[in-house]
């Protein structure tokens, strides 16, 4: 097991305290336990530090250690993270093909990549160095897998769909299906085909149960090292920059350009056709529905600068109050008429 001072010059931090303490784990700062490393990042949460069971912790350089031997660091989160992977290293399948996969002869499958049972991969399909394939997914025609991929049990790629370098998708995730496009004037509505495709970039993450639509004619683009969490819904042609954060349950229309480095909370709606600048901000359950200026943050429905939205919202709460002061204010003027009605 490595020691604190081991697990400190692999994270970049400097010991404080007893660097000899072998660490076996990491755990939570109020259910620490003997021989686990913890972390602090936020001051609110301080005074978990006294009676906090584990051996060691990762702290900024200001923060007093209570008495435990600490790691310090600029960014303790970050450096817990690299302590995790340190510690527990993902166990993932070695290379080899299951028997039951089903790989065309015109498929081009690189070394050092595992097939798991069921997969099929069909023609033309490209597959990276190191991929993983899990069982059950499907990779179809004319899709290029980058080098370390890593797709989880059940993933369908439909044809024509690209992936990045060292980018994991969950599984249920659906990549490449026909956007939701119809000419509304025919009876029944008459489906627009789909000759775009998808390209997602390198290091991407996609959750479980996801959604990503091919372009109607132009591509749907997801940038490099941008993070989709489970069940999101996103639209044929839509654009999405490099290191963006979209949570759960969101959707984004067709057609619509998200930035780099922008944050949609859960359970977000944009509309298609509108554009969010880099760096922007929507807070959970906002609809988007006009375009948004980056660099600040949005909330509500429509979506409007928090700030403003804050406002709209107190005042709301403050309506019944201000209705029944309205209407003794008329109960009042009604009185005085009839008094001068009475002169």
């Amino acid at each position: 097991m490595p020691t604190l001072a081991e697990i400190a010059a692999a994270v970049g931090g400097e010991v404080d305290g007893d660097g000899t303490i072998e660490i076996t784990h990491v755990c939570d700062l109020k259910e620490g336990t003997a021989a686990g490393i913890a972390f602090l990042a936020d001051p609110r949460f301080a005074h978990y530090l006294s009676e906090c069971r584990a051996s060691a912790l990762i702290l900024d350089s200001q923060t007093d250690r209570k008495g435990h031997a600490a790691i310090r660091v600029a960014k303790p989160q970050v450096a817990f993270t690299m302590a995790v992977e340190m510690l527990h290293p993902a166990k993932l399948p070695g290379p080899g093909i299951h028997p039951t996969a089903v790989i065309s002869a015109t498929a081009i499958v690189g070394a050092q990549v595992h097939v798991g049972p069921l997969v099929s991969i069909e023609d033309g399909a490209q597959v990276g160095d190191g991929a993983i394939i899990g069982a059950g997914s499907r990779v179809g025609k004319n899709v290029r897998l980058g080098r370390k991929t890593h797709l989880h049990p059940n993933v369908v790629l439909y044809p024509e769909t690209e992936i990045g370098d060292e980018t994991i998708i969950h599984s249920g995730t659906v990549i490449g299906t026909d956007g939701f496009g119809y000419v509304t004037s025919e009876h029944p509505p008459r489906k627009i085909p789909h000759l775009g495709k998808v390209i997602i970039g390198k290091q991407v993450e996609i959750g479980a149960n996801s959604c990503i639509d091919r372009g109607t004619i132009g591509d749907t683009v997801i940038g490099d090292g941008t993070k989709i969490d489970n069940l999101v819904q996103i639209s044929h042609n839509v654009q999405i920059g490099q290191g963006c954060l979209v949570s759960g349950e969101s959707g984004i229309a067709g057609s619509s350009v998200v930035g780099d480095n922008v944050i949609l909370a859960a359970q977000v709606g944009v509309a298609d056709h509108v554009t969010i600048g880099d760096g922007a901000i929507v807070a959970g359950k906002a609809g988007v529905r006009q375009s948004l200026e980056g660099g600040k943050v949005y909330a509500g429905d429509p979506a409007v600068e928090r700030t403003a939205w804050i406002r709209a919202v107190t005042a709301i709460r403050k309506l019944p109050q201000l209705i029944h002061r309205i209407r003794r204010l008329e109960n009042r003027l009604e009185e005085l008429g009839q008094i001068r009605q009475g002169d």
